[in-house]
């Protein structure tokens, strides 16, 4: 019995020996440099991975910047639609391109460049009147419905009220391309009386085969156009003006001096004079019989 025990503790003594071997080189293992270089090396492996697959994502979805280092255009083209803007030295021509500082630019008034300021740092700046500027897009549509004259000779505000003023009670009108009729679509004269000169157009509806007749004043003060009168014809117009003193009726039994220059409208079965009156501040229709 006694040789039994010691037995049994020679035994547990060499399976606690085999425990500790056993646990001093699994500690050993999780220890070794190596070992740890080598999880450090998987573990940036995969952060380089998903570097990559992070870089990669971001190139899928680009933000466009300017030379300026900004985002969007700070400039844009714009045509002259002036029949000439002068400079210091020379002079800018209808169609001539030029750059628009966008953000030191409004309708009324335009900060130009005349060298495209991404290649010439150094550009010169320029203030114009903003009407006499138009978005180098428009500029072909623009020129097609200024050819014909006397509308390629209409200042450039004109112009642009007649390219916003074209739309009423559902009717699109537009500049005709014919050039005898063109001639007989514009009237130059004072018919507001107040010194400064004015001009009366037509535009037409050639689906309808209507008519739309304009009178643009021009602003004492600020000498820019506006539009005085506006009116639609069911037939197609033509238009002629004449002096102040001129012999109409004016709702009278027989014919009476103008007090004011004014237009003739004519139709198929449509005579009509167009004549402001200075008491009332608006223009007025009389039938010519």
């Amino acid at each position: 019995m006694k040789i039994k025990k010691n037995t049994l503790y020679i035994g547990l003594g060499v399976l606690a020996l085999i425990i500790a071997v056993i646990l001093f080189f699994v500690f050993k293992k999780k220890n070794d440099p190596e070992t740890i270089a080598g999880t450090a090396k998987k573990d940036s492996t995969t952060l380089v991975k998903d570097s990559a697959k992070l870089t990669t994502d971001s190139a899928k979805t680009p933000v466009n910047y300017d030379e300026y280092g900004e985002e969007g255009a700070p400039f844009s083209e714009y045509r002259v639609i002036a029949n000439s803007l002068a400079l210091p030295s020379g002079k800018l021509n209808f169609g001539d391109k030029v750059y628009v500082d966008d953000s030191r630019s409004n309708d009324s008034r335009k900060v130009v460049f005349l060298d495209n300021p991404y290649t010439n740092k150094n550009a010169t700046t320029y203030e114009f009147d903003g009407s006499s500027f138009i978005s180098d897009y428009q500029f072909d549509e623009y020129k097609k419905n200024f050819s014909l004259a006397p509308f390629s000779g209409l200042a450039s505000g004109v112009k642009k009220i007649l390219l916003e003023d074209n739309y009423s009670n559902g009717n699109k009108y537009t500049i005709t391309q014919n050039a005898d009729r063109a001639k007989s679509s514009v009237a130059f004269g004072d018919y507001d009386g107040d010194g400064l000169k004015d001009v009366a157009v037509i535009l037409d509806n050639n689906d309808k085969q209507i008519s739309r007749i304009l009178i643009i004043c021009t602003n004492s003060a600020t000498k820019l156009p506006y539009t005085a009168f506006s009116e639609n014809y069911t037939d197609k117009m033509r238009i002629n003006s004449f002096r102040k003193g001129a012999s109409v009726i004016m709702n009278s039994d027989g014919l009476v001096s103008s007090p004011q220059d004014g237009i003739i409208g004519n139709a198929e079965d449509l005579k009509i004079a167009i004549i402001y009156d200075s008491s009332l501040q608006k223009f007025k229709t009389y039938y010519q019989e």
